[in-house]
């Protein structure tokens, strides 16, 4: 019965919601069930459920969609939760819906930075990425590559540049709080966000990964989105795909695991969250081109260590707090007020 309720779950959602299909091996399924809900990049998904079912004989079923559209799911959901956890959520938007998780601090808490992990429990950061520009190499010409934020905004690059929708978006309104406060707080922050909704010229779109996807494809010459995201294109062979780290700063918020309030399957989704936290899974994510959120696992990608990019001071716990408010300066903009 849960199998046909998941995939009805997946109708209601969106046409990009997937049920994940993992295979179990016959001896291994006495372990019981787990409901994922997931935004995170489906490379860590695939390995690390796959070796999370195989190590604890527990029977995952995946449901992938938008952070933002998990986090309405679960509090729609709040009477009688449907799933166990949610993995890959930004912690500064899992702060804002704490109320739906269960306070749960891992074992394995202890070795994650403090940065990392909420006070009470309700989430604990699984992986990091920083904000970058991603930038075409074959549409932006090397002299006129931008050295930061300031860049994005010039006037040529009007209508050239895409960027998702932050009120849909839960990552995109990372972003955008991580552009208002490198670009000087609340008046000049929002100062910048004016002009760069008159740079996007309309190009606001309906998920984080399409203006990605659009940069790399040729479609648009910039996007703003996460590290780990234009990594995954140089990865693939994509040598037309550049990142820039903005001279004014950046931010690195952490990507969240929490188990939902009233999970049907409470002490298994207490078991992912050990895994996922564990330094096993934690130094993999290299591979995967995130950072890992451990004090005691040495990174080891081909990608430039947290400590060589320069940082802003970003509230990103306040920011949760100020959501709403957000959203509402955010659309005020775009609508021309």
């Amino acid at each position: 019965m849960k199998g046909k309720i998941a995939k009805l779950m997946i109708a209601a959602l969106t046409a990009t919601s997937v049920l994940g299909g993992y295979s179990v091996s016959a001896e291994a399924k006495d372990g019981g069930e787990l409901v994922v809900y997931s935004p995170a990049p489906e490379e860590i998904l695939d390995s690390v459920i796959q070796e999370f079912q195989d190590t604890t004989g527990i029977e995952v079923e995946l449901i992938q969609a938008g952070s933002g559209e998990l986090l309405t799911r679960i509090k729609s959901e709040s009477n009688s939760p449907m799933a166990d956890v949610i993995y890959g959520c930004g912690a500064e938007a899992a702060e804002a819906y704490k109320e739906f998780f269960t306070p749960y601090k891992s074992p394995e808490a202890e070795n994650i930075k403090e940065e990392y992990r909420s006070e009470d429990g309700s989430w604990t950061g699984a992986y990091v990425s920083p904000t970058v520009i991603m930038y075409n190499k074959n549409l932006v010409a090397e002299e006129d590559v931008p050295k930061g934020w300031a860049g994005v905004v010039d006037e040529k690059w009007k209508g050239q540049i895409a960027f998702a929708d932050p009120a849909i978006s839960g990552s995109s309104f990372t972003t955008m709080a991580i552009l208002v406060s490198a670009m000087g707080g609340e008046e000049k922050g929002w100062d910048f966000i004016r002009d760069y909704v008159k740079t996007l010229d309309g190009n606001i779109l309906n998920s984080s990964g399409a203006p990605v996807k659009g940069v790399a494809d040729g479609e648009y010459a910039m996007c703003i989105t996460q590290e780990q995201a234009a990594l995954e294109y140089i990865s693939a062979g994509s040598e037309n795909v550049g990142i820039i780290y903005p001279e004014e700063g950046t931010a690195a918020i952490p990507s969240s695991v929490s188990v939902i309030k009233g999970a049907p399957n409470e002490e298994n989704a207490q078991k992912f969250v050990d895994f996922v936290l564990g330094s096993d899974v934690q130094k993999k994510l290299s591979e995967f081109r995130h950072h890992t959120v451990r004090t005691d696992v040495e990174e080891s990608g081909d990608f430039k260590d947290l400590s060589e990019i320069k940082m802003v001071d970003f509230d990103f716990l306040g920011v949760s707090e100020e959501k709403d408010n957000y959203i509402q300066q955010w659309n005020d903009i775009v609508i021309g007020k």
